[in-house]
């Protein structure tokens, strides 16, 4: 069976459901910089050199305005976004192998593979021709809407999202970063696919000509439909040169255009960003609209996502979401979302449920979560271990939780909610989004950030980096070194590590402590040992491929 695998080759399948969800391509981000945090030796070439990459071919597409736009009780409308282009399906079937694979020759030739880089561009350029007409949030132009699954109905109201802006925002951010530490040159070519290629270079003079944000929604949209009717059958396999100094270019423009539009999101009298917006259009004549923007009530979301570009603002973020309706006094805790109370029943399901239930103002874990996470990624430390004890779920009550502490719920009962004695109550368990969360905080309190980096020469080396409070580490007679402050954990699934903590202090802050020294243990005892922090090559490739069975690391005072 073994021989079978290696001489196997893996293709991807899926099946087209109702619509396209706008902010599942965020999450390539985190792949990205999780890759990059373990293995930066190979993050260049991944982006750049191995031209393994393919596209998902589909028979599903985005309407254009023209014909998604519709009139509904003397109301405009967006409803019925998505067809199925029926022809296309039938290119689809007839296809003997990977069969959702985009062809070259426009469906008829190749499977197209191209770079990681040149994917990432065409994500980018797309996301920015999808700013809505305010040129604040990313549209839900495809019957879809962004990770708030209950605002099913805000599609239909020309819905968008900062959340989104954020993100593109953030992924421009990393790669202008990435191109800087590897010392890109600015005249480096990169090959695009001729289609991308050309809408990218139309929506650069876009960005360029600093048009109106209505004038700008107009025109990039009518670039990205011809774009995607281009493309609907296939690519023509062509590849044209772009210049980094370019994709520079580009990016700066972007930065200064999604900069304008968070600033409109934020609430300068609260220091809060508002996440979702509706806009209603109204016909200018016969070829033009105009919009009006009506906000959203405030949802955890906005904060989460603000956190991870608007970083010289954390602090004041995190006192802004306390003083906000979304700060639970009575659970301490954190809200999903403030009152619906005044929204109409066309925003989506969540208007349905009661307040303090289900997808309706409750304490939703899987985005809790991921705000705890951005207090920690900011260096919130103190924010974040005051919230850690008494918002994770193995600090609950049992007799209020309601049922196993090491179980997670999809949402626990706000104080919103009518009924007191269900405060606090968790329901639905819940063992993906919650527990993929707790699993990226558990990893960024034990390693950092980024444990493995390379250093000026090209070397690769790792460094330990915990933001650990004291309470969290054993002290008596079974732990690692009796009578010794101690904390252990599983490092890339292999390696067990132990932080020896005489002092018993935490690992962050004024007063905490750090790694002093180092000892690699293997199955025959010792290998190396180093003072301070960092483990160097060749010590750190054998940690990374599972050679190192133990690490022992001394903490005290830096």
């Amino acid at each position: 069976a073994r021989e079978l695998l290696t001489l196997s080759s893996s293709t991807e399948e899926a099946a087209f459901g109702v619509g396209y969800w706008s902010d599942h391509w965020t999450y390539n981000t985190d792949l990205i910089e999780s890759f990059n945090s373990v293995y930066p030796d190979r993050a260049k070439e991944l982006l750049f050199e191995k031209k393994v990459f393919t596209y998902f071919d589909t028979h599903a597409f985005v309407r254009p305005r023209a014909e998604r736009y519709t009139t509904q009780h003397t109301e405009m409308r967006q409803y019925h976004s998505i067809f199925i282009d029926e022809e296309k399906s039938a290119l689809i079937s007839h296809r003997r192998e990977a069969k959702n694979k985009v062809r070259t020759h426009f469906g008829e030739g190749d499977i197209l593979k191209t770079t990681l880089i040149d994917k990432i561009l065409m994500l980018i350029v797309n996301k920015l021709s999808t700013l809505d007409p305010f040129g604040v949030g990313i549209e839900m132009e495809a019957d879809k809407p962004s990770w708030y699954d209950a605002l099913n109905g805000l599609p239909g109201l020309f819905g968008s999202a900062v959340s989104e802006t954020f993100e593109l925002k953030r992924l421009i951010i990393l790669l202008r970063g990435l191109f800087l530490k590897w010392g890109v040159e600015a005249d480096k070519q990169v090959p695009v696919i001729v289609e991308v290629a050309e809408f990218f270079e139309g929506l650069l003079g876009l960005l360029a000509s600093n048009v109106s944000d209505l004038e700008y929604w107009d025109k990039a949209n009518s670039l990205k439909e011809s774009y995607r009717l281009r493309v609907r059958r296939g690519v023509s396999g062509d590849f044209k040169n772009i210049p980094v100094s370019k994709i520079q270019e580009l990016f700066d423009l972007a930065l200064t255009k999604l900069n304008l539009g968070i600033a409109k999101s934020l609430d300068a009298t609260t220091g809060c960003y508002v996440t979702y917006f509706s806009h209603k259009a109204v016909r200018r004549d016969l070829l033009a609209l105009e919009f009006t923007q009506a906000r959203l009530p405030l949802f955890l979301e906005g904060f989460v996502h603000a956190l991870r570009t608007e970083k010289d603002k954390a602090s004041a973020i995190h006192k802004a979401l306390r003083r906000s309706p979304l700060w639970d006094k009575k659970l301490k805790m954190y809200k999903v979302n403030a009152s619906l109370a005044d929204e109409s029943l066309e925003i989506g399901r969540a208007k349905a449920f009661v307040p303090g239930w289900l997808e309706n103002e409750s304490i939703w874990l899987h985005m809790e979560y991921k705000y705890l996470i951005e207090l920690l990624k900011n260096g919130l430390y103190d924010e974040f271990y005051e919230d850690f004890f008494r918002v994770l779920v193995p600090f609950q009550r049992p007799s209020v939780y309601g049922r196993s502490i090491l179980e997670n719920s999809s949402f626990i009962v706000s104080s919103a909610h009518s009924d007191k004695s269900l405060h606090g109550a968790g329901f639905v368990a819940r063992l993906s989004g919650s527990t993929a969360e707790f699993i990226h905080m558990w990893l960024l309190m034990n390693a950092g950030p980024e444990p493995f980096f390379l250093n000026k020469a090209g070397a690769l080396f790792l460094r330990l980096r915990p933001a650990l409070c004291g309470k969290l580490f054993a002290r008596g007679p079974k732990t690692a070194k009796r009578g010794v402050s101690t904390y252990s954990f599983l490092f890339l699934g292999k390696t067990r590590v132990t932080y020896i903590n005489p002092r018993g202090k935490d690992t962050f802050g004024k007063g905490g402590v750090g790694p002093v020294s180092i000892r690699l243990f293997g199955p025959e005892g010792l290998i190396a040992e180093a003072e301070g922090g960092v483990i160097h090559s060749p010590y750190a490739e054998m940690v990374r491929s599972g050679k190192v069975e133990r690490i022992e690391v001394i903490l005290d005072k830096i």
